[in-house]
């Protein structure tokens, strides 16, 4: 996956006006700048270039409000920084700036042939199976995805019973210039039973604006699928 975040970081485009109360020139002019921007990743990048359509259908009123929150330094570092303690369930939300942005967490996993994970029965015991399970969060402003980090562990299973972990990967795609991601190698293990997870771990260093944090991002799984995940310091 390409990233836009590293490949325009360094574009100069007038993007932070030192306030977020930006006059009506100002404004403007940065939706335009987000516009080229988002047209320069889309060039090589297919969720840039979604990016790009949800932004350009919003209304005037709203791509102003848009640039104003993702060009104030101060807040977009509260949506990246923004970490989960404790495993976060698919689908689960946070909002900030009254609901105009909102982080999503999202999970999924299964067989690699598709079919449904293993069950409980005898005829299931000694079967030999490769799975996989993914954990994702997702920051968007009025609706459009700004950012993504993505974990993924990849698994053999016999029965109940994790066999052997493939090495797993880390994915990410961000839209907010003046900031990249990058993150460490992908770590992979089976836990101790009686967990008996299969599990992969990166850390993920966000720079903006000459500043820096690192989070650490988890995923595991089992015979089921998903078991759990969590982004957090």
């Amino acid at each position: 996956m390409t990233s836009a975040g590293l490949t325009l970081a360094g574009l100069a485009f007038s993007l932070f006006p030192g306030t977020a109360q930006a006059d009506d020139a100002t404004t403007a002019e940065q939706i335009l700048n987000y516009t080229a921007y988002l047209k320069t990743a889309s060039l090589e990048d297919d969720q840039a270039r979604e990016t790009l359509d949800q932004f350009q259908n919003l209304s005037g009123t709203e791509k102003a409000r848009f640039v104003t929150l993702i060009n104030d330094p101060d807040f977009v570092s509260k949506f990246l920084y923004a970490t989960t303690s404790e495993p976060a369930a698919s689908g689960e939300r946070v909002e900030l700036a009254g609901g105009d942005v909102v982080i999503e967490y999202e999970n999924s996993g299964g067989a690699s042939d598709g079919l449904p994970p293993n069950d409980d029965s005898a005829a299931q015991a000694s079967r030999v199976r490769d799975m996989w399970a993914s954990y994702a969060v997702n920051d968007k402003i009025l609706g459009i995805k700004v950012s993504q980090v993505k974990v993924r562990t990849n698994y053999q299973v016999k029965g109940k019973d994790t066999r052997k972990v493939y090495p797993g990967s880390a994915t990410h795609f961000l839209y907010v210039p003046g900031c990249s991601f990058s993150h460490s190698p992908v770590k992979e293990w089976i836990s101790s039973p009686p967990a008996d997870n299969a599990q992969s771990e990166t850390v993920w260093t966000a720079d903006c604006w000459g500043s820096s944090w690192d989070k650490r991002e988890r995923v595991w799984g089992d015979y089921r699928g998903f078991v759990g995940g969590y982004l957090k310091e």
